[in-house]
């Protein structure tokens, strides 16, 4: 085989594209997610490679799949501290496939880690055009790495549709997030 080169159609994150505000927050632009299928434009429409990698103002724009899978991790969390993590989105006019389709916003520390995770629905979102976070109310997550992964205090989450098969599109996706939360001691 003389001159085969793979080219893989899945988008991977470039660490460019991730701005660390010490360890409270982290923000991970579009450029900056691995996106599955992210690469074939009959399926994503992502930022201008000519664009500036942080613009607030890109989005990556999902045209139409049947797998949705969106991840990306930080490592700038600390051990004991809880974040709030999620993405922000917004709906295109036009979105489509939505109804009865749950989203999962998943996330665990650690490559050995479990996933905790929320559901959600975006069927009611469909017509709503204004950028919101989803999950709304964000998934809290506590950094405690597993035991199988000593030192492994990386941050992995995602979102995912990959279970009903069914054809979506119109999800505008502007930028994942991770915060640092004061949760509440526990009453004595």
């Amino acid at each position: 085989m003389v001159g085969f080169f793979y080219s893989s159609p899945h988008h991977k994150g470039d660490q460019k594209a991730i701005e660390k505000i010490k360890n409270k927050k982290t923000i991970i632009y579009p450029k900056g997610l691995d996106i599955t299928w992210g690469k074939d434009d009959r399926y994503w429409r992502l930022p201008s490679q000519y664009r500036n990698m942080k613009d607030p103002s890109a989005a990556a724009e999902l045209l139409q799949v049947s797998w949705l899978e969106v991840t990306c991790s930080t490592d700038n969390v600390e051990a004991g501290k809880s974040y709030r993590v999620g993405f922000n989105v917004s709906m295109a006019p036009a979105a489509f496939g939505w109804k009865g389709c749950d989203v999962y916003i998943m996330a665990k520390i650690g490559k050995a880690g479990r996933f905790v995770y929320k559901k959600m629905s975006l069927e009611n979102k469909c017509s709503v055009p204004n950028k919101f976070s989803m999950p709304e109310e964000g998934l809290i997550i506590t950094v405690k790495p597993p035991p199988s992964s000593l030192g492994d205090h990386c941050l992995y989450f995602g979102m995912y549709e990959v279970w009903s098969g069914r054809w979506k599109g119109g999800l505008k996706i502007h930028h994942a997030f991770v915060e640092q939360i004061n949760l509440p001691s526990p009453s004595t």
